[in-house]
């Protein structure tokens, strides 16, 4: 699979999501996961190497924090979280680890059979008694992480589940044609939107069922939730936030918008400031949904965006894998897994093996 540095001009998909899950891995794993000498300039062929080595140490220090019922430590509520743990799962499945083979089967089968297990009766993949403000944010984590690792493993209804969790994101769409917190069509904000539609993506490549509408609802949502000056907000009528910014952009570039103005004038806006983890206080969060959007929107775009996320993330880890939580420490806990898991698919962007990291 080649690897560009910067990427070619995305192409418009007409099934959807950026690519199918079984194919986009396993081309990864057929051509060793490796760009060839004649596919990426030298100084950025080290780069890549300097990327991996980071990431591979990220996983390393991520696999020793799993604990036995395949969660992993965070501080958002007593009971194992969803969305912490699928985000460690997508962390290894972004690398190429996918279940059942490698040296990381064990860590990604615990991880899969764990969100299987935390999965309620309505089909929300939210463990009983976690306490999660959001359960909304947990579920659509959860939902796209087990769409991606379904093409991998044949696990006893896993694919129902799948379709069972797309159900729920598709009931809790409110009028407006966003989400909220909550599994219940009341308010809606950009931040919980952006999840589920990469979910419902996902979903719909997967050959599950996903309302047209749904998606469409989705797309005007967040358009209400641009900005004319350059940007999105967290809901209609409030100001630019940087990582809205980010999560509208991407949004729009998913449901099919990849020349709206309001993508451009999103990425510009970002770009104008000065990028360090003091632009938002969801650093994190905002650095992942930017490179991706950076990725899609092609050429210029990236090579604008890349670089600056690609050094401070590799002069910021710490010496045991994992990076600081910024803004954002008070999700970590001690062990830091939501950071670490959230710089590692960042970085894992350039590596393609997900559809995500795909054009």
């Amino acid at each position: 699979m080649q690897h560009s540095f910067p990427p070619q001009r995305p192409r418009r998909f007409e099934s959807g999501w950026l690519g199918a899950v079984a194919a986009g891995v396993l081309a990864c794993w057929c051509s060793g996961g490796r760009p060839s000498a004649a596919d990426v300039p030298e100084a950025d062929a080290r780069e890549l190497v300097r990327v991996e080595a980071s990431v591979d140490r990220a996983l390393e220090y991520l696999s020793a924090q799993q604990k036995t019922d395949g969660s992993w430590p965070q501080a958002v509520s007593p009971q194992p979280n969803t969305g912490i743990n699928s985000l460690c799962l997508l962390a290894f499945m972004g690398r190429g680890h996918v279940p059942d083979r490698g040296p990381y089967r064990e860590t990604v089968g615990r991880a899969i059979d764990g969100l299987l297990e935390a999965r309620q009766r309505t089909g929300l993949l939210v463990r009983t008694g976690g306490n999660s403000h959001g359960p909304m944010y947990e579920h659509a984590l959860a939902t796209l992480a087990l769409i991606e690792a379904s093409g991998w493993t044949s696990r006893p209804g896993l694919r129902e589940a799948c379709q069972q969790a797309v159900d729920v994101i598709v009931a809790a769409q409110n009028n407006e044609g966003g989400w909220r917190y909550q599994p219940q069509p009341r308010d809606a904000d950009l931040s919980v939107t952006v999840m589920q539609v990469v979910a419902l993506r996902a979903a719909q490549n997967a050959r599950l069922k996903v309302p047209q509408k749904t998606l469409e609802q989705a797309r005007l949502y967040v358009k209400k939730c641009a900005k004319p000056e350059g940007g999105f907000a967290y809901q209609p009528g409030q100001g630019v936030k940087n990582a809205q910014s980010a999560a509208g952009a991407l949004c729009l570039q998913l449901l099919g918008g990849f020349d709206d103005p309001d993508v451009a004038k999103a990425l510009k806006s970002l770009q104008k400031h000065d990028y360090k983890p003091q632009m938002d206080a969801y650093f994190h969060y905002m650095n992942y949904y930017s490179m991706q959007a950076h990725f899609q929107a092609g050429e210029e775009q990236w090579a604008t965006w890349h670089p600056r996320v690609r050094a401070q993330l590799l002069e910021t880890q710490n010496a045991d894998g994992s990076w600081p939580g910024w803004g954002e420490e008070r999700l970590n806990g001690p062990a830091k897994c939501y950071s670490t898991a959230m710089a590692a698919i960042t970085l894992e962007v350039y590596m393609h093996y997900l559809p995500a990291y795909q054009r």
